[in-house]
């Protein structure tokens, strides 16, 4: 958590925000976040204004859904919400 704070603070200074996205075992194997829970869990702790959640649909519906909860229940820590049509690739 250190190392995410301290590069929230450099990245501040540049004017980038740091996004947390939480992507499906469905859509990406072994991808080493695959919970939104966990992801939000981690924004949480780090408690710094310039690192949010990156709350993609698609991957979140795989995931778990609830959709519509989770982003009243995340909204102070959401930074960006992405909105993705269902792939052909993956998923299927």
């Amino acid at each position: 958590m250190a190392n995410l704070h301290y590069a929230a603070e450099r990245l501040e200074q540049e004017g980038v925000m740091v996004l947390i996205e939480a992507i499906s075992s469905g859509a990406k194997p072994n991808y080493f976040l695959p919970d939104p829970v966990k992801a939000e869990r981690i924004v949480s702790q780090v408690a710094h204004p310039n690192v949010r959640l990156m709350f993609d649909i698609f991957h979140a519906q795989l995931a778990g859904g609830n959709l519509t909860q989770r982003m009243r229940n995340w909204a102070p820590v959401i930074g960006h919400v992405q909105i993705a049509q269902v792939c052909t690739y993956c998923c299927t």
